[in-house]
C-alpha cells in the first residue's frame, strides 16, 4: 500500500445507523489477508457483519479474518467462546471467531499477536469509558458503580448541589491511567497495527466549563465526541458520520477537526469507505 510503514489512527463519530461500523468493515472486506481483533462493549457488531443488501444477499461474506471481544467490562475472569447466533449459524460462511471477556482483558490478548498492516477497532469509545470507571468501582470498592454512587448519594449533605462520588486526585488519577496508560496510549502508539475508532457524539453547553486545552482543541464547535476526553488527541484523523434519508438511505461523511496530512472532506457521500476514503482520499494501493 501506499505511505509504507505509516500507520492509520482514525476516530470516526456520529449518531447510531451512521455507517460507523459499517466503515471498518469494508476495510476487513478488502483486505483479507490482514487480521481485524475488535473490542465491542456494545455487542453491535456482528449484525452488521451479517447484514444483506436489498437483494438479500449478505454485504459482508466469508469475513474469516476478524477476531471479535465483546466486552461488557473492564475486567472478567478468562476468555468465553461466543457462538454463531442461532438466527445466522447455517448461513454458508466461516463463522465469526468470538469471545467475551474484559475490555482490559482482550488487549492483554491481542497486544502480542498484531502486525503490520493488521487493524485494532475500538468500539463505543464512551461505553469503554464507562466501563473502566465500572472497573475501578468494582476493584477498588468492591461495589457495582450504581451501588456505589446510590450510597454516596445517600449521605449527600442538604443543599449539595453536585455529587462527587469520585475523587479527584485520588480516583480519577487511577481511573485515567488504567484507560489510558493501560489501554489507549499502548493502543495508539506502541503497536504496528492500524487503529479505527467509534465513538457517539454529543453537544455541550456554549458556556459549560471545560479545560482550556479541551476548549481550544475544539474550537467554536459544540460538538464533542464521547468517551475519556483526551482520545481526540491522540487520534490522525477524525470523521464526522451522518446518514441522510430513510428507504435510500446515505452515508455522509466531513471530516472533523484534523486529517493530518490530507485533503479535508465536506458532505463526502460513501458506500464503500475503503475505497472512498484509504484509497481516493488517503491514496492507498490496492492490495
Amino acid at each position: 500500500m501506499a505511505n509504507e510503514g505509516m500507520r492509520e489512527r482514525i476516530l470516526v463519530g456520529g449518531a447510531p445507523g451512521c455507517g460507523k461500523t459499517f466503515a471498518w468493515a469494508t476495510i476487513a472486506r478488502a483486505q483479507p489477508n490482514h487480521k481485524f481483533y475488535v473490542i465491542d462493549p456494545d455487542d453491535g457488531t456482528r449484525r452488521v457483519l451479517y447484514e444483506k443488501d436489498e437483494k438479500g444477499e449478505r454485504v459482508f461474506p466469508d469475513l474469516s479474518n476478524i477476531e471479535y471481544y465483546l466486552t461488557p467490562k473492564w475486567y472478567a475472569a478468562g476468555s468465553t467462546k461466543v457462538g454463531t447466533p442461532a438466527s445466522i449459524s447455517k448461513l454458508p460462511d466461516v463463522e465469526l471467531k468470538a469471545f467475551q471477556c474484559g475490555i482490559a482483558d482482550a488487549w492483554k490478548i491481542i497486544k502480542p499477536k498484531t502486525k503490520p498492516g493488521d487493524w485494532i477497532v475500538l468500539e463505543h469509545l464512551g461505553s469503554i469509558w464507562d466501563r473502566v470507571q465500572d472497573g475501578f468501582a468494582d476493584e477498588v470498592f468492591q461495589k457495582d458503580i450504581g451501588q456505589y454512587f446510590l450510597e454516596k448519594r445517600k449521605v449527600l449533605a442538604a443543599g449539595s448541589k453536585r455529587l462527587d462520588a469520585l475523587e479527584g486526585w485520588t480516583d480519577w488519577q487511577v481511573v485515567n491511567k488504567m484507560h489510558n496508560d493501560d489501554f489507549i496510549v499502548p493502543i495508539c502508539f506502541e503497536n504496528p497495527a492500524h487503529v479505527f475508532m467509534t465513538s457517539s457524539v454529543s453537544m455541550t453547553e456554549k458556556n459549560s466549563k471545560e479545560d482550556a486545552e479541551i476548549k481550544a482543541f475544539y474550537g467554536e464547535t459544540l460538538i464533542r465526541f464521547d468517551g475519556q476526553k483526551r482520545s481526540p488527541f491522540r487520534t490522525q484523523t477524525m470523521l464526522l458520520f451522518r446518514r441522510a434519508g430513510r428507504k435510500d438511505a446515505k452515508f455522509i461523511m466531513n471530516t472533523f477537526q484534523k486529517d493530518r496530512g490530507r485533503a479535508w472532506m465536506e458532505d463526502e457521500e460513501w458506500s464503500d469507505f475503503y475505497w472512498e476514503y484509504l484509497i481516493t482520499n488517503a491514496e492507498w494501493e490496492t492490495e
